[in-house]
C-alpha cells in the first residue's frame, strides 16, 4: 500500500493515508479473529463432552495402579476433565468377574464419581449422551464399548448403586481418585 501512495500520481493527505492503513489493520484483525475462532471451535468440537462437566482431579493424587492407567491414559484423563481434546481414548483395564472384555459397571462408577452431579438416574437423552461420551473417549483394553449391552448394564448398575451394592467399590475408587472421604 505504501508503494501505491508513493508512485501514484495523486497527492494524498496524511489523514487519508492513516485512514487507509487503519482500515487495512482493522480488516486484518477481523480476519485474524475469525480464523482463531474457527480453529478454537474445531478444538472444542474434538473436546465435546456431550453436556457433561467434570470435577477437578489432582492427577498427582490419582492412584494409577488402581485404575491400570499408563501415563498416556492419565494425560488424556486430565485433558478430558479440563474440557480439552484428549489425544487418544482412555483405556479401562479393569476386567470383570465374568472375564469378558471390559467392565462397564466399573466405568459407570468411575464416571459417577468424576462427573459433576454424577450419572445416576439419567433420562433417555442423557443416557444417549453418556453412551456417545463413553464410545468417543473411552475404550476397554482389547475392545470398544458395546452399545448393545450399554442400556442393560447401565440399568443394573444404577439399581445396584441405589441399593448400596457398589458402596465398597465407590469408597475405594474415591480414595484412588484422591477425593477425601
Amino acid at each position: 500500500m505504501t508503494v501505491y501512495f508513493i508512485f501514484s500520481g495523486a497527492h494524498y493527505s496524511l489523514q487519508q493515508i492513516l485512514a487507509s492503513y487503519l482500515l487495512v489493520i482493522l480488516l486484518f484483525i477481523l480476519v485474524l479473529i475469525v480464523v482463531i475462532g474457527w480453529f478454537k471451535a474445531r478444538e472444542l468440537e474434538k473436546a465435546n463432552v456431550h453436556g457433561f462437566t467434570f470435577k477437578k482431579l489432582s492427577i498427582k493424587k490419582l492412584d494409577k495402579e488402581f485404575f491400570g492407567f499408563d501415563d498416556m491414559d492419565t494425560a488424556n484423563l486430565e485433558s478430558l476433565t479440563n474440557l480439552l481434546p484428549p489425544k487418544e481414548k482412555i483405556v479401562i483395564r479393569e476386567v470383570p468377574k465374568n472375564k469378558q472384555s471390559g467392565n462397564l459397571r466399573f466405568l459407570f462408577t468411575f464416571l459417577d464419581l468424576i462427573v459433576t452431579d454424577g450419572i445416576q438416574e439419567l433420562g433417555t437423552e442423557s443416557r444417549e449422551a453418556l453412551l456417545t461420551l463413553l464410545q468417543s473417549k473411552f475404550t476397554f483394553e482389547h475392545t470398544e464399548i458395546n452399545n448393545n449391552t450399554f442400556i442393560s448394564s447401565y440399568s443394573k448398575w444404577s439399581q445396584k448403586t441405589k441399593d448400596g451394592d457398589y458402596d465398597d467399590l465407590r469408597k475405594r475408587m474415591s480414595l484412588a481418585l484422591g477425593f477425601s472421604q
